[in-house]
């Protein structure tokens, strides 16, 4: 069986960038200079993402890609 998930236009560029920036902290700060959004509400989409990508398998995140003060 074959499952596909898809994203809108945001999902897919938090995905982009989750996938190539050096870790998370990166990949928020990017996000946060491209769209006008408030800090506290893309911490939350981008934490809910992040979420729902590890609870189905499709993300792990290891401790590495978290600085040691997280945005996220």
């Amino acid at each position: 069986m074959e499952i596909y998930y898809g994203l809108d236009e945001t999902g897919t560029r938090m995905w982009q960038l989750l996938t190539t920036a050096p870790n998370i902290d990166n990949a928020y700060e990017e996000l946060l200079a491209e769209f006008e959004v408030d800090a506290e509400l893309l911490r939350q989409n981008l934490s809910e993402l992040l979420g729902q990508l590890v609870a189905k398998g499709l993300l792990r995140i290891h401790s590495a890609d978290v600085e040691s003060a997280p945005a996220i």
